[in-house]
């Protein structure tokens, strides 16, 4: 693990803000910016399940604090829930604890591919925003 992982892995257990936008972390859920954003990924064609829990930070069973960006359950919803900001999926993907770039998805290399509500996505995958009902889809 390179020292940039390390830096990145201490700061989620710790709470520390992390992404482009300084995702904070609360004791409580902030509901000033309350919206739910679908993702899906596929590796190789077969979907990848974006995790329970990406987001919240527990000791012994106690939710010690919530990022902003968090997900309760394996069904792909991403909660954003935050004093406010805009965020994006560069924001998410730090408090996951994983990259994401044009070429990296994770533990995957290669093109990735995104789209918006079905239609393919023009920019860089890191630089979608994080909108209310969105669906996104990451294809590596």
């Amino acid at each position: 693990m390179g020292l940039r992982a390390v830096v990145l892995v201490a700061a989620l257990a710790t709470g520390q803000p992390v992404g482009p936008h300084q995702v904070g972390c609360n004791a409580n859920e902030v509901l000033n910016e309350h919206i739910h954003v679908h993702l899906a990924i596929e590796h190789a064609g077969k979907p990848v399940t974006v995790p329970a829990n990406i987001g919240i930070v527990q000791a012994a069973g106690l939710v010690l604090c919530l990022y902003w960006l968090h997900t309760h359950d394996d069904s792909g919803t991403i909660h954003v829930e935050a004093p406010g900001g805009n965020f994006t999926l560069a924001d998410f993907f730090a408090v996951w604890g994983r990259p994401l770039s044009p070429t990296r998805l994770g533990p995957y290399r290669g093109r990735v591919r995104a789209y918006v509500n079905g239609a393919p996505y023009k920019g860089a995958p890191q630089t979608i925003p994080l909108l209310d009902g969105e669906q996104i889809l990451l294809r590596i």
